[in-house]
């Protein structure tokens, strides 16, 4: 048989205790302080990992994302990514521009196409006035192994020694622009993983700052010990705990 009183006396109180639980909440939110489910529901807005995230994807995103604070800091960063773009492509369009310009003038004045030729082919014309001087020297130093076949698209001959090292300064300055390209891509790796760092740790310090100084306020019913005369415990109250971080 149900006992109809204390099943109500039950039920009355888990309403009495839900209610108060609501109007702790609201107090809390009103005083300054935030309950446990209010700082949980911050840490999701403001995730130290989704602003990693996006710092590495896009340099400074995770900074906006932290706040307007540090927004300025934000732009440094992004600041700094565009520019070693820009940079990447600059140099690249200008060693292309360098190459075409050597490769013209091989073609004017060596009579050789380097258009679809390999680096050591190009190594091979800077070094030596014609291909007869360049197999010549690899026969004595018994690289045979480096010969390059006697065909009419293998040939070049240098008018003058002014001429070929002119084309040897220009080759070496396409080199010498694109072996920079590299280093500056590192540079934009290391620019994201310093932004994404930073993003990370003003995220993370932002939620230390919010959850400092602040309670958390739970109300909780008392149940009395099961005797023996009944089979559940009975809601006897409520009790209120509180937790305050320093």
């Amino acid at each position: 048989m149900f006992d109809l009183p204390r099943l109500t006396s039950v039920f009355l109180t888990f309403i009495l205790f839900y209610t108060v639980s609501g109007m702790a909440t609201v107090t809390a939110q009103s005083s300054g302080f935030q309950t446990q489910e209010d700082l949980s529901l911050n840490e999701d807005q403001k995730s130290p990992t989704a602003a990693f995230v996006r710092s590495l994807v896009l340099p400074g995103w995770g900074h906006f994302y932290a706040g307007k604070q540090y927004q300025t800091r934000g732009a440094v960063h992004l600041g700094t990514d565009v520019v070693l773009l820009g940079s990447i492509f600059g140099f690249n369009i200008r060693a292309n521009r360098i190459e075409n310009d050597f490769v013209t003038f091989a073609n004017l004045n060596a009579g050789v196409d380097l258009s679809s030729r390999d680096r050591s082919f190009r190594l091979a014309v800077a070094d030596f006035n014609s291909l007869d001087d360049y197999n010549d020297y690899q026969l004595r130093t018994r690289n045979w192994n480096r010969l390059i076949e006697d065909t009419p698209e293998n040939s070049w001959n240098w008018q003058d020694s002014d001429a070929r090292n002119r084309y040897s300064d220009m080759r070496s300055d396409s080199d010498r622009i694109r072996n920079q390209i590299p280093a500056l891509a590192g540079i934009m790796v290391v620019n994201r993983i310093i932004s994404a760092i930073s993003a990370y740790n003003k995220v993370r310090s932002e939620i230390e700052s919010t959850s400092k100084n602040r309670a958390e306020l739970a109300i909780v019913p008392v149940m009395n010990e099961i005797s023996n005369s009944r089979s559940y415990p009975e809601i006897s109250g409520a009790a209120a705990r509180i937790k305050i971080r320093f």
